[in-house]
């Protein structure tokens, strides 16, 4: 029985993650290594008398190494976030669990009991998150350039109306600490467009096509094959949730009627 809820528990903190910070990680993925974790916190259970010391190894160690294999590594920041939110979901799970212990709500009944904390934490998780990325224009992306791709943060920007004279691509701008991992000089070809901005009435950016651009829109994805991406200074990215900042034409923000584009 504590394998059953152990696992439980764990997956329904994960897939809430997965959910909450729009991953996009597969389900079984998360289930396996939440399976095999729970696995692990048995033998402990089963070979660890310290408290403490099975603290914090269950808390510090395992929840560390779960959201490792669940996740990946996609650098510190979205590590931290994916560690911090599993975490909050698992404390919180557990707090809505002993409020209907000691309310005796479902008292016969341990697995209806978890169930339910459960499925009321997630829901209201998964709401707030939907409400806080799209609320602010803010959506999931993903670019794709041959065997390489990397997923990010993008904001829809109604300032963002630069294109490029010569080709007519909208162009969306990219952090430049970010296309430094992407793009390569040796295998990325690379264009100078003219801007006008404040502060910058002759200038130029470097763009690069990549082979497809996806915002995912909730269940909806807007793929744009061949998108023009350039690339700003880091400082432009500074202390901003997103590292992506989309052409106010690339796509059509929550509200409007969201197509695919061809």
């Amino acid at each position: 029985m504590f394998l059953l809820e152990n696992l439980f528990m764990d997956y329904m903190a994960i897939l809430g993650c997965n959910c909450l910070l729009k991953r996009r990680i597969h389900p079984g993925r998360l289930f396996a290594v939440s399976l095999m974790f729970s696995l692990i916190h048995l033998f402990l259970v089963c070979f660890i008398n310290n408290r403490i010391l099975y603290f914090l190894i269950a808390h510090f160690v395992l929840n560390t190494g779960m959201v490792f294999f669940c996740f990946g590594w996609e650098g510190k920041r979205s590590y931290l976030e994916n560690w911090v939110v599993t975490y909050f979901m698992c404390v919180i799970q557990g707090g809505a669990l002993e409020w209907l212990l000691e309310q005796h709500i479902f008292s016969q009944n341990e697995i209806l009991q978890m169930l339910v904390a459960t499925a009321v934490v997630v829901t209201a998780v998964i709401c707030f998150g939907e409400r806080r990325v799209y609320g602010n224009h803010i959506y999931p992306a993903e670019l794709k350039k041959g065997e390489r791709h990397i997923r990010l943060r993008a904001y829809w920007d109604s300032g963002n109306q630069l294109t490029d004279p010569y080709t007519g691509q909208e162009i969306s701008i990219l952090s430049g600490s970010v296309a430094e991992k992407f793009f390569t000089k040796e295998k990325d070809l690379v264009r100078f467009v003219p801007y006008r901005s404040l502060g910058e009435k002759d200038g130029l950016i470097a763009v690069t096509n990549v082979d497809e651009m996806t915002v995912f829109q909730g269940k909806r994805a807007v793929k744009i094959p061949h998108a023009a991406i350039g690339t700003a200074d880091k400082m432009l990215f500074d202390g901003k949730e997103y590292e992506m900042l989309l052409n106010a034409s690339s796509i059509m923000p929550q509200g409007g009627k969201t197509e695919n584009k061809n």
